[in-house]
């Protein structure tokens, strides 16, 4: 008897007899939800970028704003050209004054000098190469981006690759990820005067528009990075014009502006949603400033509260693109600044940018609502941001 019973003391206590949970209703629930989660933010986002992708290479067309963008930019470098095709822009500007219908689809250079200097190791390999490993550094870009900003759950990284603006961004080859790759470094090396300048001036030059960093700067007292971040800029910009002998300089003010003029009706602005209501050119551009002018104003307040430093970048990213008279559906990636800054975790506020799937364009076309979708998760973010932040989902 006494054996028996020591017996069976062991076997209790090496597990023999217990009931096992994973095979209760409470551990098939808990293995669905994992296998349910793995599918929804690992497997799905992963098979969406892939096929997206492959699609867009079987029909030809891979990356279209990198081969026209940028490739070509950098093959016409190598060869002493000039870039720019400034009459080509005039040409769509003058249709449009007309009253005709100009090219939306612009396939001719128009980044500022230095990005096209940078992109001219690509104009050395085969395109297709060149696209694949632009593509490759541009998903790499976004994953390191979003651990530069501090997210650790694994769930983010799959919600974010599901957002149409990344999706549209790496399909057309565009520079989204790696603008928020810059700003990312900006933010997690802010107190690094020569990373954080770095990275505030390469996107600034890159794209114009999120000047409004340099903004940041100022709300936060970051006096001499300012003044580094402004003579990195001018130094990049001038250097890389003289490296292709001024070419396109003179021009190019009234470059942007016939192209902001021809591509404002079909983007997904402020200015695009005003001339959608009808208005004017002027007016749009007003309320534009106007709106950019109080985000700007509400992170000048955020900056000053408590642990508010991170809502002011957010909001000073989506005054840049508040202010910009032209916005592709494919800039909206850089809401995941804001976004991952708000919640480090899987909640809610992850979701908003889903909303673009109302209308999965490039450009909006005749159907004037198509812009108002990106015009509300803009919206929905920025309350997020003047809100206090919401529990992380488990």
């Amino acid at each position: 008897m006494q054996i028996s019973s020591l017996a069976a003391r062991g076997a209790l206590e090496a597990g023999v007899g217990r009931p096992r949970p994973w095979l209760g209703r409470a551990g098939l629930k808990a293995a669905t939800n994992r296998v349910g989660g793995l599918v929804a933010f690992g497997l799905l986002p992963a098979l969406a970028t892939v096929a997206l992708i492959a699609i867009t290479f079987g029909k030809g067309s891979l990356l279209y704003d990198f081969h026209g963008g940028l490739y070509q930019a950098g093959r016409d470098v190598l060869h002493g050209r000039s870039p720019y095709r400034p009459g080509y822009l005039a040409l769509q500007a003058a249709i449009q004054r007309a009253g005709g219908a100009p090219a939306t689809v612009i396939d001719v250079p128009v980044y500022p000098a230095p990005i096209l200097l940078a992109v001219v190791p690509f104009a050395l390999l085969p395109y297709h190469v060149a696209a694949l490993v632009f593509t490759a550094l541009s998903v790499a870009g976004l994953l390191m981006a979003l651990r530069l900003l501090g997210v650790r759950d694994w769930r983010c990284y799959g919600v974010a690759f599901c957002y149409w603006p990344v999706l549209s961004g790496l399909r057309l080859g565009a520079v989204s990820p790696l603008l928020v790759l810059g700003a990312a470094i900006a933010w997690r090396r802010r107190d690094d005067l020569r990373a954080c300048t770095t990275a505030l001036a390469a996107v600034i030059v890159a794209k114009l528009f999120p000047w409004t960093l340099a903004v940041w700067l100022v709300f936060t007292r970051r006096w001499r990075a300012l003044l580094v971040t402004a003579g990195l800029a001018a130094a990049l910009t001038l250097g890389a014009w003289a490296a292709i002998d001024f070419r396109g300089l003179s021009e190019y003010p009234a470059m942007l502006s016939n192209l902001s003029s021809v591509s404002a009706p079909v983007g997904v602005s402020a200015v695009s949603g005003a001339l959608a209501l009808g208005a004017s050119t002027a007016p749009g551009l007003a309320l534009a400033d106007a709106l950019a002018a109080g985000l700007l104003a509400l992170a000048w307040r955020a900056s000053r509260e408590p642990g508010g430093e991170g809502r002011a970048f957010g909001l000073i990213v989506i005054a840049a693109l508040t202010a910009s008279p032209m916005v592709w559906p494919h800039y909206l990636a850089l809401l995941v600044i804001p976004i991952a800054l708000l919640s480090p975790r899987l909640s809610p506020i992850w979701f908003v940018p889903l909303v673009a799937y109302v209308a999965p364009i490039d450009q909006t076309g005749a159907a004037k609502w198509e812009v108002l979708p990106y015009l509300v998760i803009e919206a929905l973010v920025v309350w997020r941001l003047v809100r206090p932040v919401e529990p992380a989902c488990r």
